[in-house]
């Protein structure tokens, strides 16, 4: 049982460490952003004071989620139509149309917005505290086993 419950908490482990390895890289790389939402032109699909994770692509399309750069502003709304370098977007909540946009103001696709990326920016301490307390917890659970080996061995001598 405990050999079950060590190699549950070293894929969860090495699980989260893959993640947040790949989230630094594409973060350093200037590829991945997130950003907080201060409207509501989203709604319901992104809520205000939500996180939103942006990343940087050149392949954008209808019905695509998107930050872009509008009078020295960040702006976050769906595209509703493509026009070879331009784009047309609006905010859910809004009943028109945004002005039409260049495709090299687009920051980039948004890929998550609210529930985890909230849920991670609001407790990241307490995500690193369980991920020292798995790991802690692991190395406890193999030391356990190294010791119930020894006491076997000086048992049968």
């Amino acid at each position: 049982m405990k050999k079950i419950i060590k190699l549950l908490i070293d894929i969860v482990f090495i699980i989260i460490i893959v993640i947040l390895a790949g989230y630094f890289i594409f973060r350093l790389t200037g590829k991945l952003n997130t950003y907080r939402v201060e409207t509501g032109s989203m709604e319901p699909a992104i809520h205000v004071n939500d996180y939103i994770m942006v990343f940087e692509t050149n392949d954008y399309k209808e019905k695509d989620i998107v930050t872009f750069k509008y009078e020295n502003t960040l702006v976050t709304h769906r595209i509703v139509e493509v026009n070879d370098n331009k784009v047309t977007t609006k905010g859910d909540a809004n009943n028109t149309n945004d002005d039409e946009i260049d495709k090299s103001s687009i920051v980039g696709e948004v890929i998550l917005a609210g529930g985890i990326i909230n849920f991670i920016i609001n407790y990241k301490f307490v995500i690193i505290a369980v991920m020292i307390v798995i790991y802690l917890l692991s190395c406890y659970i193999e030391k356990d086993k190294e010791q119930i080996k020894k006491e076997d061995k000086d048992e049968e001598k």
